[in-house]
C-alpha cells in the first residue's frame, strides 16, 4: 500500500506540475487564483518547488513559478505561512539535512530577485536553522595536547545532495515526515468536493467525464495500481526510482539506477551529481570524483558539484585539492558558509589553525547558528596558546 500511496502521490504532483508550467489559457489561471490557498496547498506547492530546485531549476524558474501562481504567489503571504512551517520543522523530532540544503539552495536562488527576495532568506534561514540542528552530533572532539598536529581525524564535511525526499528515516514511515503527509486521500477528496475547478481540472487529465471527487479519486488509484511493478522506460523514471532507493539508503542499487538513467541520457547532470554523492557515501570516492567530473562537464559552475567533489577529495585526504574546490565555489558565492566550513575543516587538518579559525568566523558572520563551525571555532580558540606579551615566564 505504501508504494501505491508514493505513486499515487508522484501522479498529483505531476498534475500540478502540468497545472503550473503547461501550456494552459491565461482563462485558466485566473480561475485558480480565485481560490486561496489553505496550509496544504502551500506546503504542496513548495514542496514541489523544492523538488524543481534539486532537479537544477534556475532563477528565472522559480521566478516564474511564483508568478503563475498570481495572486496567490503573494510574496508577503508565503513568508507568514514559511514562518509557521519552519516553527513546525523546528519542533520535530524528525531531522531532514536533505530538506535543509534544498531549503538552502532556493534561498541562495530566491535572493537575486526583489519580487521574491524575501522568501529566499526565509527559506535559506529556516534551512539553515535545521541544517545546524541535523549536523550537531557530527562534532569532532580534541583527545589532548599530546596528540600530534594533523593526526586527529576531522569529521567528514557536509555534502549537497539530490536527494528527492526530506527524511532521516529512509523507509517512508516516519509519521512527521512532511512530504508524506502533505495531502493525504481524505484531504484531497475534501478539496475536489469544494474546488469544482481544481476538479474539473483533474478530470480532463485522467481523461474521465464525472468530475465528482470519488470518481477522480477511483480513477487516480485505478491508474496507477495498474503501473506497479513496471520497470522505468525514460531516463526520469530510472532517475526517480534511484532517488528511491536512496531514501531508503540502498546505495547500490540507487547507483545501478542513475547508471540506467545515464544510459538513455548521458547529459543529465543531476544523476552524475547523485551517483557520485552515492558513491562517496559507500567511500568509493576515487569513483565519485569521477561522476563529479562528468556532472562538472555538463554544468561546469555547478559549486553544489564542485562543494561535494572537495568532499571527496577531502576523503582521500588530497588537502590541497579539496582547498581549490572550496576556494573556486567562494570565488562564485562567498555566501556558501557550508564552504567556509569546509575549507575550515581542511585548513585544521593541515595544522593551519590561525587561516581554520578565520574560516569558521567568516562561516559564522553568515550564518551565526551554525553550531558546527561555533563548536570547532571555539575549540581551536581554546587551544591556541596565550599571545607572546614580550615578558620572561614567572
Amino acid at each position: 500500500m505504501q508504494g501505491l500511496l508514493r505513486k499515487l502521490w508522484r501522479a498529483i504532483e505531476n498534475f500540478f506540475t502540468r497545472l503550473l508550467g503547461g501550456q494552459g489559457g491565461k482563462g485558466k489561471v485566473q480561475a485558480i487564483e480565485s481560490v486561496p490557498l489553505t496550509d496544504t496547498d502551500y506546503e504542496f506547492l513548495y514542496m514541489e518547488l523544492l523538488d524543481g530546485v534539486a532537479h537544477g531549476w534556475h532563477e528565472g524558474r522559480i521566478l516564474r513559478f511564483f508568478e503563475k501562481l498570481g495572486d496567490r504567489g503573494r510574496q508577503k503571504d508565503w513568508v507568514e505561512w514559511l514562518e509557521l512551517f519552519g516553527t513546525r520543522l523546528q519542533s520535530s523530532a524528525s531531522l531532514n539535512q536533505i530538506l535543509a540544503t534544498r531549503m538552502i539552495r532556493l534561498g541562495e536562488l530566491a535572493r537575486a530577485f526583489p519580487g521574491i527576495e524575501r522568501i529566499g532568506e526565509a527559506s535559506y534561514e529556516i534551512g539553515y536553522q535545521l541544517y545546524s540542528k541535523e549536523t550537531a552530533t557530527l562534532i569532532w572532539e580534541y583527545a589532548g595536547e599530546d596528540e600530534a598536529p594533523g593526526s586527529y581525524s576531522l569529521p567528514q564535511p557536509p555534502e549537497n545532495l539530490l536527494y528527492s525526499s526530506e527524511t532521516s528515516d529512509f523507509n517512508g514511515n516516519d509519521p512527521e515526515n512532511p512530504q508524506l503527509e502533505t495531502l493525504t486521500l481524505d484531504e484531497l477528496f475534501d478539496r475536489l468536493q469544494n474546488d469544482s475547478t481544481l476538479a474539473g481540472q483533474m478530470a480532463e487529465q485522467l481523461g474521465i467525464e464525472n468530475k465528482d471527487a470519488e470518481s477522480i479519486i477511483d480513477s487516480l488509484i485505478a491508474q496507477f495500481s495498474a503501473q506497479e511493478g513496471k520497470n522505468p522506460e525514460t531516463a526520469e523514471d530510472w532517475f526517480h526510482q534511484g532517488l528511491e532507493q536512496a531514501n531508503l539508503g540502498n546505495w547500490s542499487n540507487a547507483i545501478a539506477d542513475w547508471e540506467q538513467a545515464l544510459k538513455i541520457d548521458p547529459q543529465l547532470a543531476s544523476a552524475w551529481h547523485n551517483r557520485g554523492s552515492a558513491l562517496a557515501m559507500i567511500g568509493n570516492y576515487e569513483e565519485a570524483l569521477s561522476s563529479y567530473d562528468r556532472a562538472l562537464e555538463i554544468t561546469p559552475n555547478d559549486h553544489q558539484v564542485i562543494n561535494a567533489r572537495g568532499s571527496a577529495l577531502y576523503g582521500l585526504q588530497r588537502w590541497q585539492e579539496a582547498l581549490e574546490c572550496w576556494q573556486q565555489v567562494l570565488e562564485a558565492d562567498d555566501n556558501f558558509y557550508q564552504a567556509w566550513y569546509n575549507r575550515g575543516s581542511t585548513l585544521e587538518n593541515l595544522g593551519e589553525t590561525q587561516a581554520a579559525i578565520a574560516c569558521y568566523q567568516k562561516a559564522l558572520g553568515i550564518a551565526p547558528d551554525f553550531e558546527l563551525a561555533q563548536t570547532r571555532l571555539e575549540a581551536l580558540l581554546e587551544q591556541k596558546p596565550p599571545e607572546d606579551d614580550g615578558n620572561p615566564p614567572a
